[in-house]
């Protein structure tokens, strides 16, 4: 059996669901005959709660938690206090409590490139590459703005425990760029991200940092940019925090779930099509940093994410070996393979066409709102912040979220307040992706292409016949 595909189907560490029964291949086949087991789930651990104490969780990262575009990024985001206060249930944005108090970052414009008439009707700007190389030089100041208080993937996952009945205060601490070791460790970041106020911590690293630092293509020594030792070590830090800080206040150690973050388009692929540009300072080979590392693998993005999955496996391992905070993993980037998998998620947006059939693209895809850092094929679409978010929403509650008829049921009463319905996702997208991370986190794996799963359970079935025969 392929060894990459070997080690989605039988993850080698059981950190992902640790504390929980082992699911195995048997226990994820279930989940394609029955939808009992989900509905059980729901009626156990989805009772309303809201006269409860609230669990505090504070989602901690940069824009791949944030979100970057609307509808995303302000999705039930608001501010705390002052004019424009909210006053019903919303994200705490750390960094944007009030106007008055919103850090630099997110107090920009709310500019967006693709709908703004001095950078598309341009007659000075024809092209599209004119348009880009106009953002990157005199018109930077007409780039996409990432306004806050921000909502983002943590404001999807308030909505989704809200139609669960569950009683979450959410709050999200986030920086565009941010690492664990590097900006949340520090002086200032790690006293407010690791108070005993919280009850429970999602940590997401940069993009590239968890990754091995080379790896081997076409039998050349390739970098990275990745930095597993800093990725640890910032984890670590936290939850020692975490613990010193709990331990003072007579409570519990928070628990801490690792956000696994999806793999890169443009880390896998070179683009010739002029429909969809891998553009950007963070493109290429660029200042001695290799921004495209996996191209030329023969499965770029599947590779990707299997180097991601086992660098948060083992950081979940770590921690939970300090016995102090118990470690989980969200394995949202598995969940993006798993759709691909599928049939509903494109794997290659650069292609010409790609974007034309039914398939969504879990990437951004518009190269003017991305530009002028990352290209497209980086952050999360509406779709990948909506996978993401059901993965942590499942990983985090325990509930299949398959059962929120809310976000896949037009006739439902609520079905017009439900994240699906105000980012623009149709109910057979929603209820698609819904699928997919369910199967993803029962397996602990990306969920194999069906003719992968039919040979599987072929072999299965031989090997299972002949041990019968030996033992008859």
């Amino acid at each position: 059996m392929n060894s990459r595909l070997n080690r989605y189907l039988f993850p080698r560490n059981p950190a992902a669901r640790a504390g929980t029964p082992s699911r195995i291949l048997p226990g994820f086949l279930g989940k394609f005959v029955s939808r009992a087991l989900p509905i059980v789930v729901a009626t156990v651990f989805a009772a309303p709660v809201f006269g409860a104490t609230p669990i505090e969780i504070l989602f901690v990262g940069n824009s791949f938690t944030f979100g970057k575009y609307d509808p995303v990024r302000s999705y039930m985001g608001g501010y705390d206090s002052g004019p424009g206060a909210v006053s019903g249930a919303h994200v705490h944005d750390l960094q944007c409590p009030s106007a008055a108090s919103c850090s630099a970052a997110e107090s920009v414009a709310a500019s967006v490139p693709s709908t703004n008439p001095a950078v598309i009707n341009n007659p000075l700007y024809p092209t599209l590459q004119n348009q880009l190389d106009n953002l990157n030089t005199t018109g930077s100041g007409l780039k996409y703005g990432e306004r806050g208080p921000y909502g983002g993937i943590p404001g999807i996952f308030l909505k989704l425990t809200q139609e669960a009945g569950l009683n979450y205060n959410v709050s999200i601490n986030t920086i565009a760029s941010a690492t664990l070791n590097g900006t949340w460790k520090n002086s200032t970041n790690l006293p407010v991200i690791s108070a005993s106020k919280w009850d429970r911590v999602v940590l997401q690293e940069q993009s590239f940092t968890p990754l091995p630092t080379t790896i081997t293509v076409n039998g050349a020594t390739v970098t990275t940019r990745g930095n597993p030792a800093n990725f640890n070590t910032g984890v670590q830090a936290i939850v020692n925090s975490l613990h010193t800080n709990d331990a003072l206040a007579g409570k519990p150690d928070a628990k801490v779930t690792l956000y696994q973050t999806q793999p890169l388009a443009s880390y896998s692929y070179l683009s010739t099509n002029p429909a969809a540009p891998i553009f950007g300072s963070s493109a290429g080979i660029t200042g001695g940093n290799n921004n495209q590392p996996y191209v030329g693998d023969p499965d770029p993005v599947r590779r990707m994410a299997a180097d991601l999955h086992d660098a948060y496996i083992t950081a979940a391992t770590n921690a939970n070996a300090l016995g102090k905070s118990f470690v989980d993993v969200a394995l949202a980037g598995d969940a993006w393979i798993t759709a691909m998998n599928k049939g509903i998620a494109v794997m290659n947006p650069y292609l010409p066409g790609a974007l034309s059939g039914t398939q969504i693209d879990l990437w951004d895809s518009n190269a003017l709102d991305a530009c002028c850092t990352t290209p497209i094929g980086y952050h999360p679409s509406l779709y990948g912040a909506y996978l993401n978010a059901l993965v942590l929403f499942e990983t985090i509650t325990g509930v299949d979220p398959r059962t929120l008829g809310d976000e896949t049921n037009p006739n439902s009463a609520f079905y017009q307040t439900s994240a699906a319905f105000s980012l623009g996702i149709s109910p057979d997208i929603a209820a698609g992706l819904e699928t997919v991370a369910a199967l993803t986190v029962a397996a602990g794996a990306p969920v194999p292409e069906p003719t992968t799963l039919v040979m599987l359970l072929t072999g299965l079935s031989i090997l299972a016949f002949v041990v019968r025969r030996r033992l008859a």
